[in-house]
C-alpha cells in the first residue's frame, strides 16, 4: 500500500510539475505579448487578442478577447468558413446563357467569378475570354443572329446593391463595387492609357468593352506617368487626368448597375464576333425568370449542378469553390466575400419556407446558424456585410481562434488552410513578415483605425496555435498596429522560446481596405 501512494505521491508531483511549467510559459508568453502591444503610440487604441494551443485546446494568451471589435476583413472569417461548410469544396458558381423562342437569356446564380482577371490569368485567359467562347459556343449551334430581345436576370439578390452603412467615400473605388446575382469583371471598368504624340490626348482602352460607362479624356501625351481617373458618384461617367508617357494601367473602378454591365459587355462582345440581336437589353423579373427557367431559379444554389443543365443552355461560365475562397482569404476580395454571404442568404431562406433573394440579413441569419451548431459563442458577433467593410460589424478574438480551431478539425480543414495568405509568399501577407516566410497563414484587415490579423502559426516543434488580434480606435497609427502584430506572430512562431520582437516601426500612414 505504501508503495501504491509513493507512485501516485509521485505521479501527482509530476503533473502538477507540469501544470506549473505550462503555467510559467503562458505567463511569459503573455508577458511578451504584452510588452509589445504597450510599444503602441495610441494611447485611446484598444487592443484585443487571443491566442490557442490547437493540439490540446489551452488558452495561452487572452487580452480582452470578448471585447465586440470592429474587425475589417477579419469579418470574412465566419462568412467563408461557412460558406465552405455549407456548399463544399467541390461546389462550382455558375452563370448561364440560354436561348428560348427567340430570345437571348443571361442568368445569374450570384457567381462572383465571370471575367475576374485573377482567376482568368490563373487558368491562361483573360478578362474578355469567356465573352469569346460564349460567342464561339453561339456559332456551334449556327446563330448569328438573334430576332428577339436579351433578358438578363440578376435578382437572385437583393436590389441593395450597396451598404448604407459602408462610408460615401469608398463608392467610387474599387473595393465597394456594388453587389447583385450577375457580376463581371468585379464589375468594374480597367483602363489602360497609352502614349500618342506630345501634347495630344492619350489612347485608352477599357476592359471589358462596353457602350454602357462615359469616358471623358483630359489624359496628355507627355514627360512624367502622373495619371489617375475619377467616376461620378452617381453615373458611369469616367474622367481620366495626367500625363502619360509611357503605357499605364489605372486603378480599376466600379460600375453603378453590375446585370446592366454584364449584359452590355456581353451584347458588345457578340457584336463585335458578328453576331447581332434585333430586340432591346431587358432586366427580366424573378416572375419572369423563374417561369422560363425553373430549374436554375427556384432550387437552392448549392444544389445546382453544371452536368445536368437546361437544353436551351448554350453556354456558361464556371467558378471553383476553391477560387473563390482564394480571392475571399489571401487576396481579401470584399465582392466575393459579399457574395458569398448573399449566396448563403438565399438557400438559407429557402430552407427556411421565405421565397426571398439572398439579402445580408440573410446570410447572417445562415452564419450565426454555423456557428451555433458549432458551439461558438455567437452572442457579440455582428454581421451587417459579407466584408468587413461596414464599420457597423462586430467580433471578438474569442470567437475568431474559436473558428480556427474548429476549422482545423473540420472535414474541409485543408481546404479552408489553403485559402489563407501565407507570411512571406503570397496574398495580403507576401510582403510582411518574409524573415519567418512560411510559419504563418492567416487573412489581415483594414480599415480606419482598424487593423486585424488571425490565423495559424507554427511553431519550432511543429505545434499549430490559433490567433487573433485586432487594434480599434487607431487612426493614424495603423503602419504600427500591423507592424506590432507581426512582430506577436515571430513571438508565436518561436514560442516556447520566444525571443523579443524586432522593434515595430512607428509610422502610421492610414491604407486601403483590404
Amino acid at each position: 500500500m505504501k508503495t501504491l501512494l509513493h507512485a501516485v505521491t509521485l505521479v501527482l508531483l509530476v503533473l502538477l510539475s507540469l501544470d506549473a511549467r505550462a503555467a510559467e510559459t503562458d505567463l511569459t508568453l503573455s508577458r511578451q505579448l504584452d510588452a509589445v502591444f504597450k510599444r503602441l503610440d495610441a494611447p485611446s487604441a484598444i487592443i484585443s487578442g487571443r491566442v490557442i494551443e490547437l493540439s490540446t485546446g489551452r488558452e495561452l494568451y487572452a487580452r480582452d478577447c470578448d471585447r465586440p471589435m470592429m474587425p475589417a476583413s477579419n469579418g470574412k472569417l465566419a462568412n467563408d468558413a461557412s460558406g465552405l461548410d455549407h456548399f463544399g469544396p467541390s461546389h462550382r458558381f455558375t452563370t448561364y446563357l440560354a436561348i428560348d423562342h427567340g430570345d437571348l437569356w443571361l442568368i445569374g446564380t450570384g457567381d462572383p467569378g465571370p471575367g475576374d482577371e485573377d482567376i482568368a490569368g490563373s487558368h491562361a485567359a483573360k478578362t474578355t475570354t469567356m465573352l469569346d467562347r460564349w460567342a464561339d459556343a453561339l456559332k456551334a449551334r449556327g446563330i448569328t443572329h438573334v430576332a428577339g430581345k436579351f433578358h438578363y436576370f440578376d435578382g437572385v439578390f437583393e436590389d441593395q446593391w450597396i451598404s448604407p452603412t459602408w462610408y460615401k467615400g469608398y463608392l467610387t473605388d474599387w473595393y465597394a463595387a456594388p453587389i447583385s446575382g450577375l457580376t463581371f469583371n468585379d464589375n468594374c471598368i480597367d483602363t489602360t492609357l497609352y502614349p500618342t504624340n506630345a501634347g495630344q490626348p492619350a489612347r485608352y482602352e477599357v476592359v471589358p468593352p462596353t457602350s454602357s460607362v462615359k469616358i471623358i479624356n483630359n489624359a496628355l501625351t507627355g514627360s512624367g506617368n502622373e495619371n489617375s481617373i475619377d467616376r461620378d458618384p452617381e453615373s458611369n461617367a469616367f474622367t481620366l487626368h495626367g500625363s502619360v508617357a509611357r503605357k499605364s494601367r489605372l486603378e480599376s473602378k466600379p460600375i453603378t448597375d453590375p446585370g446592366a454591365f454584364f449584359a452590355d459587355a456581353v451584347r458588345t462582345a457578340l457584336q463585335s464576333h458578328g453576331i447581332s440581336i434585333d430586340g432591346p437589353t431587358e432586366r427580366a423579373t424573378r416572375d419572369d425568370a423563374r417561369q422560363k427557367f425553373p430549374a436554375l431559379t427556384d432550387q437552392p444554389l448549392a444544389s445546382l449542378s453544371v452536368d445536368a443543365f437546361d437544353p436551351r443552355v448554350v453556354a456558361l461560365h464556371v467558378t471553383a469553390m476553391a477560387d473563390v475562397m482564394r480571392r475571399i482569404n489571401k487576396n481579401s476580395q470584399n465582392l466575393f466575400a459579399e457574395a458569398m454571404c448573399k449566396m448563403q442568404g438565399r438557400d438559407w431562406n429557402l430552407s427556411h419556407g421565405k421565397d426571398e433573394p439572398g439579402s445580408w440579413a440573410a446570410g447572417s441569419e445562415a452564419i450565426h446558424d454555423f456557428l451555433r451548431r458549432n458551439k461558438i459563442d455567437d452572442s457579440h458577433y455582428v454581421l451587417v456585410d459579407g466584408s468587413g467593410l461596414s464599420r457597423e460589424n462586430r467580433v471578438t478574438t474569442r470567437l475568431i481562434t474559436d473558428l480556427f480551431a474548429l476549422m482545423s478539425k473540420h472535414r474541409y480543414a485543408t481546404e479552408f488552410r489553403d485559402s489563407l495568405t501565407i507570411c512571406g509568399q503570397d496574398g495580403t501577407l507576401k510582403k510582411r513578415m518574409t524573415d519567418i516566410a512560411g510559419r504563418v497563414r492567416g487573412k489581415t484587415g483594414s480599415i480606419g483605425g482598424v487593423r486585424s490579423l488571425s490565423g495559424y502559426a507554427t511553431t519550432p516543434t511543429g505545434q499549430t496555435l490559433a490567433f487573433s488580434f485586432i487594434f480599434n480606435d487607431a487612426e493614424h497609427h495603423e503602419k504600427q498596429c500591423e507592424a506590432l502584430a507581426d512582430d506577436a506572430c515571430r513571438i508565436l512562431v518561436d514560442w516556447p522560446s520566444g525571443p523579443a520582437a524586432t522593434q515595430s516601426s512607428k509610422a502610421g500612414a492610414a491604407a486601403k481596405p483590404d
